[in-house]
């Protein structure tokens, strides 16, 4: 599901992003020029690199090309609508990923968790709730 969010960064800096909601997702992910833009520096940053200096802000997750690494920032609010979530930990992904791609960042569970998330796939609808 294609959806349309707004995410504060820091310093006030907000951006309008595509998104598809994942709940097997374990965070939220971006690309790394989205987290540039947000006023995250450290995006800038290989993760490898990055992981020299706060090992702990380069976290391994597991998706359909192997272990990924991405470094760790935590978003002021990510609102979806009339959802607004504060302080959601997100992944910047080094990925180049191309821009004819249908969305810009993964909703997933550290947003995902602030509400009731309901999926009826016979009546083939679904919803998300405060």
């Amino acid at each position: 599901m294609l959806v349309s969010t707004r995410i504060e960064g820091q310093n006030g800096r907000v951006r309008e992003l595509s998104a598809v909601l994942d709940f097997n997702a374990p965070c939220c992910m971006l690309l790394f020029q989205d987290g540039i833009d947000l006023g995250y520096p450290e995006a800038a940053n290989k993760p490898v690199d990055w992981a020299r200096i706060h090992p702990d802000k380069v976290p391994k997750f597991i998706t359909m090309r192997g272990i990924e690494r991405g470094i760790l920032v935590t978003l002021r609010k990510v609102s979806l609508g009339s959802l607004v979530a504060e302080n959601v930990d997100a992944v910047v992904l080094e990925l180049a990923i191309p821009r004819f791609n249908t969305f810009e960042m993964i909703l997933g569970r550290t947003f995902l968790k602030n509400y009731k998330l309901t999926v009826d796939m016979k009546k083939g609808y679904l919803s998300l709730l405060p």
